[in-house]
């Protein structure tokens, strides 16, 4: 898999727009357009632009952010889900940069700390979110 990420980044560098050369784009802005693709996959993107009718947003009359039931899924719920999916991957993202710190275990210890409690959050947030759709 990751010879094929590297020949679209080989790819991509090569393109020239009216003449002039793109260069090579940074692996940093590759990462963040992976991880918002991967965010909005996760969080059911593809299924908000494809249903037929959309589920609509929530209006100042009907001030409801989810849709009971398992079913259906609304453009507020995405937006909820890709939040704390990426408060969990900032999470699993800290802990993993904690090992760095090898010769500095308080700093280590508090961005593993950081790192854990981010990570509890996006659980227990998802948690909240299943629990209130299915009406409990």
């Amino acid at each position: 898999m990751s010879s094929f990420f590297r020949r679209i980044r080989r790819r991509i560098g090569r393109m020239r727009l009216t003449g002039i050369p793109l260069g090579r784009p940074s692996s940093t802005i590759l990462v963040f357009i992976m991880t918002a693709v991967m965010l909005l996959l996760l969080a059911g993107g593809v299924y908000n632009i494809m249903i037929q009718p959309p589920v609509l947003l929530p209006t100042a009359s009907n001030p409801i952010f989810y849709y009971y039931g398992l079913g259906d899924q609304s453009w507020s719920e995405s937006f909820i889900a890709i939040l704390l999916f990426a408060i969990g991957s900032a999470g699993g993202f800290l802990s993993y940069r904690s090992t760095r710190y090898a010769y500095k275990p308080r700093e280590a210890v508090m961005l593993l700390a950081v790192g854990i409690i981010l990570m509890f959050l996006a659980f227990i947030g998802c948690e909240y979110v299943i629990w209130a759709k299915r009406g409990l």
